[in-house]
Formats: structure tokens, C-alpha cells, sequence
């Protein structure tokens, strides 16, 4: 009510929507603090939330209440004003990713089984600033987000569903690759030196986890029969380690390390990208054979892993595609991962995923194999899935989780672009 107003407010009434109609000297309507110059009295009529390319619509009457009469009311005068004010939510950034969905569809999409929302196509605008420096989204999961393990109350892959609470949670990964390493290596008389293919007892599981996570000096592997090689993540630039606010921005999360349930080179002409997704959250492990110098390791193997750092899937490398003139984002995600890297699939299905950099890059996803028990796969500098011995050296690009509490910012000056990348605020 504005001045200039001389009618008593126990003569307004007022409606909006469907809702029961009220007089506006009601003791139900918060009284606000005035929000327009010249008002004399505020209130609020209600309340609601709109998210990312939405709307909401209302309708408001008012009249005068059956109350007044011609002493009461006759003659006088109302000047009033509707305002609306804005004020941005509390939304944490899983929350916030999903809600661009509906107006960034040709960035985003949401078509895996589990409809996880993920970013795809060649240069998403999916940048966001964590630990100093630049990562990239790859989507938005639903994780069991675990706690820390205090005294003899431990969080197993057993007990997971009792101890941890399944929330969505941000996946990212480091735009920029730490350097080259072995997936693993061991001794000459494990897998003639080849290393083991088992996630949660691998060389680079243990040193991301430790040496990478606490920003420390420690020894890697850079080729067969346990080769060492430093990794120092003590110092800046693009091997620095994990700083302390990213430590506790980080998730420990229960991960998926299954993967598919027989002979890679029987896959090879029919695995897409759905064929990897469902493997890798199967009980599978990447040990089928029995005997040989490359299948005598005792490491016993498991289809779920807790921790903090790993690496991508080969589904997030798939399912980032957006596809291009000849062969579109169906096609490229019905096709085999296996034969990205030929002809007019890599120029529409390969190239046309952020997570392609021209480099070999490993993934956390071990392959079965008859005759060992070492090979891992990885995405080829080719733009294909294929697989590498686990002593080999390819580019290791950390994959987190963020803790769901965690609220991206996002402005004018953080859009997200490469050039304005997300923030990140408890």
C-alpha cells in the first residue's frame, strides 16, 4: 500500500490463485519490510521457487471486503503495488546442473538407463574452478556418499548401504592430464611383471589416493617388473596434489568396478557405450582366466571399491558424445566404442566428445582376458576404447566426486565457459 492510500487495509481483500480469499490486515500475512519507495505498509501474499529456464503464473484479485460501508469506505482512496522480489535460492550444484537440462539440450543430456544428466559434445560449457585450478563436469549421479571411517566403525563394500546414504552427487574430472603412468606393475614372477588388473589394489588407485590426494613426493610406475617413476605432486602447475579445501570438498564415495562378463576380443564388435555402462555396475571382475605366467596373481577381486580419486568410465567417454552430421549422438551411442576411431564415427562420435584429447588415457574398467590377467582399457589417442597391458603408461586424468553439500557459483562472471568457469562454496 502506497501513500496516498486513506482506506483502512481490513476493507482489502485479496486472492491469489486458487487459494482462500483473505482480508489484507490478516495476521496470517508476514508483514515485510517496505520495498518500494512512497510504501506505507507490506506484505506477502506467498512464496515459491522457479528454477533455470522456468516460469510460474499467478493470478491476483482484489476488492473491497463486503464489510465496508459508504461511511467506511466510500470516498476513500487506494494506491497499491504488486512486487516481486528475487532472491537467489540455496541450491547445491548437483541440484543446480540438473535444472539447466531443460534449456542447454543440445549440451546436456540425461539418456543413460539411470537418467544421470551429463554434458556432451565437443566444448561444453561445463568448466568449473576445484583446487586452484580447471576441471570439467561430467554429470550429475546418484552415489551412496560415505563417511570417514572412525575407530572401528568401518564403511566395507559389505556394509555400504547401512553406512553411507545415496545422494546426488557432481562428478568432475581434471581437464588436464597429471602425466603418464603404469595402471599397475609388479614383480617379474606375478604376471611375468604385466601387473594386476583389480582397481581397489592397483599402483595408480593407491598412489591417486595417497601420494595425489595429500599433495605428496612419492614412487609410481612407469613400465613392467615394478619400473619406478616419481610422481611428484607436492609442487604447482599441473601435478600439484589436492590442497586442503579441495580435500574436503571431496566425496569418498562407493564406486562400480565390474565389468564385462567374458572375453574382451568376443565384445570388440558389439560393445556400445550401454554395454559398457551395465558392466561396469556388474558383479563381473577382469580375471577369467585359471593358469599361466599371465594369470598366476592371488589378488583377490572385487566389484565395488570405496574411495575418494578414480578415474572415468568408459561410458562417460561415450555417453559425452553428441555426434555429428553423418552419424548422430543415437547412432554413435548404438555403435561399438571398439570402431570410434574409424573413418566418419571419429570425426562425428569421438571428436565430438570433451573427454577425447588425442592422447591414450587410461580408465578405472579392467578387461577380461583368457590368457591374463593384466589388461585394462583405455581411450585411444584414435578416438576407440581398446586396452593396454596395466604396465603401460597412459595420461591419468583424476575423476572426483564432490560431497553434496557442496554450491556451485554461477554469474556473469561464472558461466561456466573455459574462460568464466563454475565455482565451487560449501
Amino acid at each position: 500500500i502506497l501513500e496516498g492510500s486513506d482506506m483502512d487495509d481490513q476493507y482489502i481483500k485479496v486472492m491469489l490463485d486458487d487459494n482462500e480469499p483473505v482480508r489484507f490486515d490478516n495476521a496470517n500475512l508476514q508483514v515485510v519490510a517496505t520495498v518500494e519507495d512512497g510504501s506505507i505498509k507490506s506484505k506477502t501474499l506467498a512464496t515459491s521457487g522457479v528454477g533455470a529456464g522456468q516460469s510460474n503464473s499467478h493470478s491476483l484479485r482484489i476488492w473491497l471486503d463486503e464489510s465496508g460501508t459508504n461511511e467506511t469506505v466510500g470516498g476513500k482512496t487506494l494506491n497499491s503495488k504488486i512486487v516481486i522480489s528475487a532472491v537467489a535460492a540455496e541450491q547445491t550444484g548437483a541440484d543446480y546442473i540438473e535444472s539447466l537440462l531443460a534449456t542447454h539440450n543440445d549440451t546436456m543430456k540425461n539418456d543413460d538407463p539411470d537418467k544421470n544428466v551429463r554434458y556432451i559434445g565437443a566444448t561444453p560449457n561445463n568448466y568449473v574452478t576445484f583446487n586452484g585450478e580447471d576441471w570439467q563436469i561430467i554429470g550429475t549421479f546418484e552415489m551412496y556418499e560415505c563417511p570417514e571411517d572412525i575407530g572401528n566403525d568401518s564403511v566395507t563394500t559389505e556394509n555400504y548401504e547401512e553406512k553411507c546414504t545415496q545422494k546426488k552427487l557432481l562428478k568432475i574430472i581434471k581437464d588436464t592430464s597429471l602425466d603418464t603412468y603404469s595402471w599397475d606393475s609388479t614383480d617379474s614372477n606375478v604376471n611375468n611383471g604385466y601387473g594386476v588388473n583389480e582397481w581397489s589394489t592397483s599402483a595408480i588407485q593407491i598412489a591417486l589416493n595417497t601420494v595425489y590426494y595429500n599433495s605428496q613426493v612419492g614412487t609410481c610406475y612407469g613400465g613392467s617388473n615394478k619400473s619406478n617413476k616419481a610422481c611428484d605432486f607436492s609442487q604447482t602447475g599441473s601435478m600439484k596434489g589436492l590442497g586442503a579445501t579441495a580435500r574436503n570438498q571431496v566425496a569418498r564415495v562407493m564406486w562400480n568396478t565390474g565389468t564385462l562378463d567374458n572375453d574382451w576380443s568376443s565384445y570388440t564388435s558389439i560393445a556400445t557405450v550401454q554395454t559398457f555402462y551395465t558392466a561396469e555396475r556388474s558383479d563381473k571382475t577382469g580375471k577369467i582366466c585359471t593358469s599361466g605366467d599371465y594369470c598366476n596373481d592371488e589378488t583377490p577381486r572385487t566389484t565395488k571399491w570405496i574411495g575418494k580419486v578414480g578415474l572415468m568410465y568408459p561410458s562417460d567417454y561415450g555417453y559425452a558424445t553428441s555426434g555429428g552430421n553423418t552419424y548422430n549422438r543415437e547412432t554413435c551411442l548404438n555403435y561399438k566404442l571398439y570402431s570410434w576411431g574409424n573413418d566418419s564415427y571419429k570425426t562425428d562420435c569421438a571428436q565430438n566428445s570433451w573427454l577425447f584429447n588425442s592422447t591414450h588415457q587410461w580408465t578405472m574398467t579392467s578387461i577380461p582376458s583368457p590368457s591374463g590377467a593384466y589388461v585394462v582399457f583405455n581411450v585411444r589417442d584414435s578416438g576407440n576404447v581398446g586396452g593396454n597391458n596395466a604396465y603401460g603408461t597412459n595420461e591419468v586424468r583424476p575423476v572426483v566426486y564432490l560431497k553434496s553439500d557442496i554450491k556451485i557459483i554461477h554469474d556473469a562472471t561464472h558461466d561456466g565457459s573455459k574462460e568464466h568457469p563454475y565455482g565451487l562454496s560449501l
